[in-house]
């Protein structure tokens, strides 16, 4: 095994659930080519000291990979543990549901597999004399010639990883590793998992590396990623369509969906002035009740913002108050939302040393005329850690303001919420905030992407009373779209698929 495999698969562990990390890591490492078919592992002594456990627990996690089948242990001379990666154990390696990641997850698991793909690239093209550009030709290659999607993973990842260890970075590399693990089999359940055209991607990296232009190999690494995520939010959003949605969409036609769109729309903005205005009467009513009080008057503010939030749940993500220091002399906020895999609110808790409110997008100017102001959308770093829009509105006592009230959305929520209309208009057609930031669209290309200024629409209609516009595209909608369910994709994994054209 070369270095970077050894420091890849062995590496000293860092999390405290060692004992299924340890099985974790080498399954990775099997199931993605790291470890290849017949590689004898280091001596149970030799690896526990590498990865940095017990003997012990070493064996324990050894034992799961041999029931597994993806380790065999031999007996007598020239015996040990080795590697078992030639058999369909690799077609039913640890591939999560499709169905199981939100758009928005899978959004982000492309802009991080763009960066990762596009830094390791532009590394390797800083120094091509240092690596083996040959040996990431071949790698590159091999997937155009695989037939099985199980196959044609592996082939992919392997080029991948390889790409990455190009970039001389074991952690980078580690994280290609677990992206590749986490995702890279799913990309070829779809129709973007064509073993050509990826095979041609590839070798245009590999020549933008070898000729050591490195803006180049970042930009292409970048495009090839994007194209296969893209493809899989295609096919991602094709399994968020129930019969009853179609049933819709056949009954809507264009006009009717942009009527449904604009209602939504309106919908939404009605939600969310609503819980503003609730909690900010709430506020108010705290404070006259204790003249002079300062925050810790506003408790039960809290119970409002929580009870609203109940009603309102999904379209809203969290609503409450967020407090003026030069009002009350010091920050602070109440807040209820609702954490992703719950379905009741619950308080937020957060350090406000890194996390300055008062210069967020979404805050209001003090004596701002908007009664109700939409933010654009944003990633709430330091503070809920979500992607959101958000509606705000000053909140004004006595000629001075004293803070804000203020209603979330999640992203991930318009895009559900609109989808079933957005699948009646043509292939392309998507929603832009006032920063053309895309929330809601029809095409997984656009999903979270900015709208070019130079993409050409059929018409682009305002959504008031948000500053939101749905913008038409000409192309007309694929006539072979991705629209495998969860079923097919599972029964399709041993099977051949077709070869690009």
């Amino acid at each position: 095994m070369s270095s970077w495999r050894e420091q890849l698969a062995f590496a000293p562990l860092e999390t405290a659930e060692r004992g299924e990390e340890i099985g974790r890591r080498i399954r990775q490492a099997i199931e993605l080519g790291v470890l290849e078919d017949e590689t004898q592992l280091p001596s149970e002594n030799d690896l526990a000291a590498m990865m940095g456990v017990s003997t012990q627990t070493l064996r324990s996690a050894l034992a799961e990979l041999r029931h597994l089948g993806l380790v065999e242990t031999r007996r007598g001379r020239g015996g040990g543990s080795f590697v078992k990666a030639n058999t369909g154990q690799l077609a039913r390696a640890r591939r999560e549901a499709l169905g199981a990641y939100s758009l928005d997850a899978l959004r982000d698991i492309r802009e991080y597999r763009a960066v990762l793909a596009g830094s390791a690239a532009a590394a390797a093209a800083a120094r091509p004399q240092q690596i083996s550009v040959a040996r990431l030709a071949s790698l590159g290659a091999m997937v155009g010639t695989a037939h099985e999607p199980a196959d044609m993973a592996r082939a992919d990842s392997k080029f991948h990883l390889e790409l990455a260890a190009a970039s001389r970075s074991v952690r980078l590399t580690r994280q290609e590793m677990a992206l590749q693990a986490e995702v890279g089999p799913l990309i070829w359940t779809s129709t973007a998992g064509e073993g050509l055209t990826a095979a041609r991607e590839h070798a245009e990296i590999v020549g933008a590396i070898g000729s050591g232009d490195t803006l180049l190999a970042r930009t292409r690494a970048e495009g090839h990623v994007r194209r296969e995520m893209n493809a899989l939010i295609d096919l991602r959003m094709s399994m968020d369509t129930a019969p009853h949605d179609a049933a819709l969409r056949g009954g809507l036609g264009e006009e009717g969906a942009i009527t449904s769109i604009g209602a939504l729309a309106a919908e939404i903005e009605k939600t969310a002035v609503a819980s503003i205005r609730v909690v900010e009467e709430a506020v108010h009513a705290a404070l006259d009740a204790a003249p002079g009080g300062g925050l810790d008057e506003l408790e039960g503010v809290y119970q409002i913002a929580h009870d609203t939030l109940v009603e309102t749940h999904p379209i809203l993500y969290g609503t409450g108050f967020l407090a003026d220091s030069k009002f009350f002399g010091e920050s602070g906020f109440v807040w209820a939302y609702v954490p992703p895999g719950r379905s009741t609110p619950q308080r937020l808790e957060m350090d406000l040393e890194y996390y300055d409110y008062a210069t967020a997008p979404w805050w209001p100017r003090e004596g701002a005329t908007e009664p109700v102001q939409a933010s654009y959308a944003y990633v709430d770093a330091n503070g809920s850690n979500a992607y959101i829009v958000t509606f705000s509105k000053c909140v004004m006592r006595e000629g001075r303001m004293i803070g804000a009230a203020v209603a979330d959305v999640l992203v991930s929520q318009l895009q559900a919420g609109f989808a079933p209309f957005l699948e009646s208009l043509p292939w392309g057609s998507c929603i832009v905030d006032q920063m053309d930031v895309v929330i809601a669209a029809n095409s997984g290309s656009l999903v979270g992407d900015i709208f070019s200024s130079t993409a050409e629409v059929a018409r682009t209609i305002a959504l008031p009373p948000v500053p939101w516009r749905l913008h038409l595209a000409q192309a007309p909608r694929p006539t072979a779209t991705p629209s495998r369910s969860p079923q097919a994709m599972q029964t399709s994994e041993g099977s051949a698929r077709g070869r690009a054209d």
